[in-house]
């Protein structure tokens, strides 16, 4: 792992939604999302002042993403957090974001017990979606399933709902919610201490592919 105190320990990968009337308001939601998960994270990893837990693009509009920051943070990151919903298959960004990612070589490091078998690459449900309509490089990729909830339904509310439907369901839904983020924190730190991803300094996205299934070489 790098030193460099601006390397973020997890990458949200984010299917932006399109300009129109809602998207503002689901954007705020992700951010949200993404900053829970980043206070939740930073306590877990007793990160000094100056580092940094998380990255997740600024530019939520949808436009032009691409941005050396953008290129240093998925180069960089240990732990990619994908939210799949019914978009993230066929996002152009989406799919660059985990090839980028998916390229580095990693390895779990000796003798490390990971307690969730949790991998780098960590998907998430945002929004339900059938795994089967999923490109296989994704429903490939063992899903983030929350243990050790307070009661069993937890679980199988997130399941059916995602994080996204969690947040509509008023305050059981919240409840839910902030125990399944809390745990998926527990996922990252966990991938974070059992696994050594490779720097990739040389990120360009213009050469990587802009569709899940095609050859990232």
């Amino acid at each position: 792992m790098t030193s460099s105190s601006r390397t973020p320990v997890f990458f949200i990968s984010y299917a932006h939604r399109p300009q129109r009337a809602r998207a503002q308001r689901d954007a705020h939601l992700v951010r949200e999302f993404y900053d829970t998960l980043y206070g939740h994270v930073d306590e877990l990893l007793g990160l000094q002042a100056g580092q940094e837990a998380g990255f997740m693009d600024a530019e939520l509009d949808g436009g032009q993403r691409w941005s050396d920051d953008l290129a240093y943070a998925i180069g960089h990151c240990q732990v990619l957090v994908p939210l799949i919903s019914p978009r993230f298959g066929g996002s152009e960004w989406c799919a660059r974001e985990w090839h980028a990612f998916a390229r580095r070589p990693h390895r779990k490091f000796p003798k490390a017990k990971s307690s969730h078998g949790a991998t780098p690459i960590i998907p998430v449900s945002w929004t339900p979606f059938p795994i089967e309509q999923l490109p296989g490089e994704i429903a490939a990729v063992q899903f983030f399933t929350p243990a050790g909830l307070p009661a069993p339904e937890m679980a199988r509310l997130y399941h059916r709902e995602g994080l996204y439907g969690l947040l509509q369901l008023g305050e059981r839904g919240l409840e839910v919610y902030e125990a399944v983020v809390w745990k998926l924190a527990q996922w990252i730190a966990d991938a974070f201490w059992t696994h050594d991803v490779e720097i990739d300094d040389d990120v360009d996205f213009r050469g990587l592919p802009t569709k899940f299934g095609e050859d990232p070489t």
